[in-house]
């Protein structure tokens, strides 16, 4: 049977569109994925309290910069050497985007000097010297940091003060204190805010295929008869 002009185009169109798509979906990154644990930000640092205890105040800070929820159920906590605490909860343990999640090593805000925490861990100690922060999942995927003597001061906490997680990008917390008088942020965001991720853009690539797909479905409608 003999095919109109229109409706060979309109086929042709098929034809290139299963392979511009199929080319795309190779060759184009997601422009978003479920989030990980690789994806947040360790923000802050509590490893050296100077108004009670380290055994009573430890905690650290992470921050969700992502447009997506996450859930700390089944991340597992640890450094380098014995450290080892299997992250568990009743509920799911959710970060929202944009908002900040505190660990620490006691609940009890009259001893820990004063701090509201979402988790308390066990089997897990900073270090004033030398140590790691590792959160690992189920998949493999991690957030860690590692820090060398002289990074933890007395009484102050460590804050992120940019995206790029690196041990330079850590600043002393010296213009706001907590509870009964050491200073940083446990909850909230400092001086220097982390800002959230921002939204990917469309690539060029998906914005030309949503042009011959409106070409392809404008080729096949006139082949109507």
């Amino acid at each position: 049977m003999k095919i109109s002009n229109a409706q060979a185009f309109a086929q042709l169109c098929n034809q290139y569109l299963f392979i511009i798509l199929t080319t795309a979906l190779l060759i184009t990154p997601n422009i978003s994925h479920s989030i990980t644990i690789s994806d947040l930000y360790i923000s802050e640092i509590m490893a050296n309290p100077e108004a009670v205890s380290d055994s009573n105040g430890e905690w650290f800070e992470l921050y969700n910069p992502g447009s997506e929820l996450f859930s700390f159920n089944d991340i597992v906590l640890s450094d380098n050497d014995s450290n080892h605490h299997l992250i568990s909860a009743s509920d799911a343990l959710i970060i929202q985007p944009g908002s900040y999640f505190v660990f620490g090593n006691n609940g009890d805000s009259s001893s820990n000097g004063g701090y509201s925490a979402d988790y308390i861990y066990s089997n897990f100690v900073l270090a004033n010297s030398s140590d790691e922060i590792i959160l690992t999942d189920t998949q493999g995927n991690s957030l860690q940091l590692a820090y060398e003597s002289g990074f933890i001061p007395s009484g102050h906490s460590m804050a992120l003060t940019s995206a790029a997680m690196t041990i330079a990008n850590y600043d002393i917390t010296t213009d706001f204190n907590y509870g009964v008088g050491d200073f940083g942020t446990p909850g909230t965001n400092g001086s220097s805010q982390l800002a959230p991720a921002a939204v990917p853009e469309p690539s060029s690539l998906i914005l030309l295929l949503s042009g011959l797909l409106v070409a392809g479905y404008q080729a096949r409608k006139n082949a109507k008869p």
